[in-house]
């Protein structure tokens, strides 16, 4: 896909984490989150509605992205940990919260806790699924998935199930 970064190679040697989303609402979308080849269940995930409604990783045709209300096109992005001025990064090694690189009109997409997709903007919220429209247990939860891929650099790959 183009969404990847042009400066690495496309076999970057990094872990995959494989976000698989399952439920798509009108104002939010949930998923599930896979560690490696095995797909191990990490945690779920909540952010704002599905608009690339044929799931190519692009917005064309009737598709529109609206500012602070879409999910992230499908595809597979390069991630890294940055610095973070949110109140998670007191809590993490070294401040830092995963960055998604080069998503297609989306600036600044970060992983972090929150409750729904009112607290995503773009950003994927972690926690688990355990009441319709929210997460719970999130900053547990992102804690949790940042030290399971130990603050280093991965691929995010983004699957449209629903």
């Amino acid at each position: 896909m183009r969404n990847i970064l042009n400066i690495l190679p496309f076999r970057f040697p990094g872990p995959t984490v494989t976000m698989r989303r399952k439920y798509n609402k009108e104002t939010y979308c949930i998923s599930h989150l896979y560690y490696g080849k095995e797909d191990e269940y990490m945690c779920d995930a909540i952010e704002d509605c599905i608009r690339d409604t044929n799931h190519n990783g692009e917005f064309d045709g009737a598709e529109t992205k609206v500012y602070g209300e879409t999910a992230i096109p499908c595809g597979r992005y390069y991630v890294t940990f940055c610095k973070t001025s949110l109140a998670i990064g007191k809590k993490a090694k070294h401040g830092c919260i995963p960055y998604v690189h080069r998503v297609p009109s989306f600036t600044s997409i970060r992983i972090h806790p929150g409750e729904t997709e009112k607290n995503s903007e773009g950003c994927i919220i972690l926690g688990y699924n355990k009441a319709p429209g929210s997460v719970a247990d999130s900053e547990e939860a992102c804690l949790k998935f940042y030290n399971k891929l130990h603050y280093r650099p991965f691929w995010l790959v983004i699957i449209d199930d629903v």
